[in-house]
């Protein structure tokens, strides 16, 4: 397969020029979350590396838990979906921080849903901006879809909403520190193999292309 010969292909130095730009994406998402939030974001990105679609329940620790998770369609230049999801706990906490309530955290409120939503927005947003200036391309993505529900059964949604077939994914783990307590969540990011080759070749272009 042509995807997994360009991944084989990705050495570590664009690897690792991929995670800093993944980065500045979600670093650039503290001063929207400080005004969410009222307080103080710290983000950063633990790790951010193509995996097998089929693998990453088990590499991310949630095959058996249900996660919040909201899903966007990728499109202009790219096209393919941005799934952000959170664990239980993380929900819990988020939601804490978010609804002010000290106790009692639904996690299928709908107003919990909502700011969950807005948050998954702004760090998607922001992602796909870092990427489109670095990539020199026109990227959007959708309003985000959230729900409440098993990885597996949100990831199948989404897989089938693409309606192509796709064996890998851009697995970034995040991490926000936000009033002391630290919070957990993943953006998946998955093309539709075009979209994918394109994205590879484009970001061997920017890291080699020799200054005017």
């Amino acid at each position: 397969m042509e995807e997994i010969k360009s991944l084989r292909n990705l050495s570590e130095y664009e690897y690792g020029a991929l995670k800093e730009l993944e980065n500045i994406g979600i670093g650039n998402s503290a001063t929207s979350l400080y005004k969410l939030t009222n307080s103080l974001v710290q983000t950063r990105v633990l790790g951010a590396k193509f995996e097998l679609i089929e693998n990453i329940p088990k590499i991310t620790g949630v095959s058996e838990f249900p996660v919040l998770g909201s899903f966007m369609h990728i499109k202009k230049d790219l096209n393919g979906y941005i799934l952000i999801f959170f664990p239980e706990k993380s929900v819990k906490s988020l939601s804490l921080i978010l609804s002010g309530e000290e106790k009692g955290i639904d996690l299928v409120d709908t107003t919990n849903r909502s700011l969950i939503e807005e948050v998954s927005h702004i760090l998607a947003g922001t992602y796909v901006t870092a990427l489109s200036k670095f990539l020199d391309l026109n990227i959007l993505i959708s309003t985000p879809y959230t729900v409440y529900d098993m990885f597996g059964s949100i990831l199948n949604s989404v897989l089938t909403e693409m309606s192509c077939k796709t064996d890998f994914a851009l697995l970034l783990n995040a991490e926000l520190l936000i009033k002391e307590e630290k919070i957990y969540g993943n953006v998946l990011t998955l093309f539709d193999p075009a979209s994918l080759d394109y994205l590879l070749k484009r970001i061997s272009e920017m890291l080699h292309r020799k200054p005017d």
